[in-house]
Parts: structure tokens; C-alpha cells; sequence
């Protein structure tokens, strides 16, 4: 997993998943976060959500320097 222009730190085993934290950058929202994350291929809508559910997120905004916990697998 790449975050361009951002900085995930180590992998951390959550139950029986992966997850990374995030430190928002200037100009980032739950929109490119997620673009990033699963490529131009990929429906970043699913993982949008995912965000949203697992960082409380209520109002869809995110703030500089905010940590988020990303969804690895």
C-alpha cells in the first residue's frame, strides 16, 4: 500500500485484520485517501466508507495532521 504525499506507519494486527495509521496531509480528502488506496482500477467508494466507519468519521471532514486508521486487509 502507497500513500502518496501522506505517511502511513508500520502495519498493526487488529482482530483478524490490518491496519495502518495515516497522517493527513494538506489537501487530502476520504475521496483521494481512497484513490490511492485501490488504484484506478479499483471503486474507491467501498473504501470511503470503510474510513468513515472505522474513524468515526461524522461530518466527512478530516483535518491536517489528523491519524487515521486505514484498512490494509
Amino acid at each position: 500500500m502507497a500513500f502518496a504525499g501522506g505517511r502511513a506507519s508500520a502495519a498493526v494486527r487488529v482482530g483478524d485484520r490490518t491496519e495502518q495509521t495515516y497522517v493527513v496531509r494538506p489537501g487530502d480528502t476520504l475521496w483521494s485517501i481512497a484513490r490511492r488506496t485501490v488504484g484506478t482500477a479499483g471503486d474507491p467508494r467501498p473504501f470511503v466508507q470503510a474510513l468513515i466507519d472505522r474513524n468515526r468519521v461524522t461530518d466527512g471532514e478530516i483535518a491536517v495532521g489528523e491519524h487515521l486508521y486505514v484498512p490494509t486487509g
